[in-house]
């Protein structure tokens, strides 16, 4: 019969393969169940293997003496925990962290800080790791001194102590600084550098011997030939400029202008006559000055005071008037002319023939440097700073008493109260006003 079946129809099976598979495998489901785990189990297994395997070699392979940097991610009594990429964080002691005495840890480092540390110590089956700050400051210290010896460049360190013969410095590791290099003149009292943060200069480094030798006055030296060098550059005639007295001469003052000395003749330092620079100036006073010359080549600075300052002859002809009668001081006295000052920078002459009402040979013989006394303007012309003065005059325009007075002063140098009273009162007035009883007769 099956033979006799048509050609393109299936049978009840064929035509329903799926239900019939389904309904021979529920016939052992519980079998089945097993044969699926069977199969899973293994290939969990292996998959978290190979995510460990990959979780430890995302860690750094350490080695006891390597260096690294980590962050600090606790700081307490026992020491600091720093992360440096491993598997577990590692512990700095505090006997490791710094070669400084009696420090608390939490002003060395803070929580969040990144640090240099060496490995020490790794156990892997205790998972810990040993590491220390202070020799990895001090390798630092080493190979900074070390690079510092060969380029030149200049350290920073803080100045600990004193000791016979020089300073101790703080590099990280300990560094001598001889007394003759501590400053580019000579100290007499080193003490005063003690907590002082230094440049610095290495003058020779032994590390087998734990040996480095500082040099401050070559370090202080080469900061100011660059100063020297950058002020000549932008000094120009003209400019005023802010400077410090460095030092005085009989001749003028030097001022610092920051790394490079100007002088200031002491011709122009004032518009009054001067003896001595210390009449105007002292070292270590601020002033202002202006640039007179400039020359690069030679490192030679000519500076102003005065000319720095307002003029006082520009407003002369606004303050003076001729025939003003005026109050002024001996300043000089000539062969023929007796130099009156008015106000500071404003001189005037009064020649000879206007020193009296009577001859007079010398000026000695009527005045005094020093001397304060009225004159009179009897020429002035601002153009050529020039002020001519009469003594005379004032003289002639007193009293005759009083001028009688005045020429008695000028020939003894001064006069008594009792002069100006005598000529002012008669002998029986001033008895009177002393309480006495007057002479008969006067």
């Amino acid at each position: 019969m099956d033979n006799l079946r048509p050609t393109g129809f299936a049978t009840e099976e064929e035509a329903n393969p799926t239900q019939t598979a389904t309904e021979v495998s529920s016939e052992n489901p519980a079998s089945d169940a097993a044969d699926a785990v069977s199969e899973e189990a293994p290939q969990d297994m292996a998959s978290a293997m190979a995510d460990f395997a990959a979780y430890e070699e995302s860690f750094k392979s350490i080695s006891p003496g390597e260096f690294l940097t980590g962050r600090v991610v606790r700081v307490d009594s026992e020491g600091v925990l720093v992360d440096v990429g491993y598997k577990t964080e590692g512990l700095v002691p505090l006997s490791q962290l710094t070669h400084r005495r009696d420090v608390p840890a939490d002003e060395i480092v803070k929580v969040g800080d990144e640090i240099d540390v060496v490995v020490q110590r790794v156990d892997e089956s205790e998972g810990t790791l040993m590491l220390s700050k202070k020799r990895a400051d001090l390798e630092s210290a080493w190979r900074r001194v070390l690079k510092a010896n060969e380029t030149g460049e200049t350290l920073t360190a803080t100045c600990t102590e004193q000791v016979k013969g020089g300073l101790i410095v703080d590099l990280g590791l300990r560094g001598f600084v001889p007394a003759s290099h501590v400053d580019v003149r000579p100290v007499h009292d080193l003490s005063d550098f003690v907590g002082e943060v230094l440049p610095l200069k290495v003058l020779e480094v032994d590390r087998g011997r734990r040996k480095v030798v500082l040099s401050r006055k070559k370090a202080v030296e080469e900061e100011r030939q660059k100063l020297k060098e950058q002020t000549l550059a932008e000094l120009a005639e003209g400019q005023v400029l802010s400077g410090t007295v460095a030092r005085l001469t009989n001749f003028g003052a030097f001022i610092n202008l920051g790394g490079v000395d100007g002088l200031v003749h002491i011709s122009e330092l004032s518009w009054k006559r001067i003896k001595h620079p210390s009449e105007v100036v002292q070292p270590g006073q601020a002033v202002e000055v202006l640039v007179l010359k400039v020359d690069p080549k030679r490192e030679r600075i000519s500076l102003s005071l005065r000319q720095a300052r307002p003029d006082p002859w520009l407003t002369i002809e606004e303050q003076y008037k001729v025939g003003d009668v005026v109050n002024g001081r001996v300043t000089k006295l000539a062969k023929n002319y007796a130099f009156v000052e008015l106000q500071e920078g404003v001189e005037g002459l009064v020649p000879l023939r206007e020193l009296a009402d009577y001859r007079v040979n010398r000026p000695e013989e009527v005045l005094q440097p020093g001397q304060e006394l009225e004159v009179r303007v009897i020429e002035l012309n601002a153009d050529s700073r020039r002020m001519v003065l009469s003594v005379r005059q004032v003289a002639a325009m007193m009293p005759e008493g009083q001028a009688r007075m005045r020429h008695s002063e000028s020939n003894s140098g001064g006069f008594t109260i009792g002069d100006l009273l005598k000529s002012k009162f008669t002998n029986s007035e001033m008895q009177q006003m002393l309480g006495q009883t007057p002479t008969e007769g006067e």
